[in-house]
């Protein structure tokens, strides 16, 4: 059985983030390389779903 501690490591476990530059030189994104250049702050980690997020906002037109 796991202690209260345990349990509450896995209630904050947070995906993965990646720097800017990690996110514009990967393969899942390499089709989105110049958007993701222009649109990410450098210094600043992303995770996948925020990344998406923000290529899903700036197709709809909003930066």
């Amino acid at each position: 059985m796991a202690t209260k501690n345990e349990s509450n490591k896995d209630e904050t476990k947070k995906a993965p983030e990646f720097t800017k530059t990690q996110i514009v030189k990967s393969n899942k994104y390499m089709a989105r390389r110049d958007a993701l250049n222009a649109l990410l702050e450098d210094g600043k980690t992303y995770s996948f779903t925020e990344v998406d997020g923000v290529l899903k906002k700036f197709d709809k037109g909003g930066k």
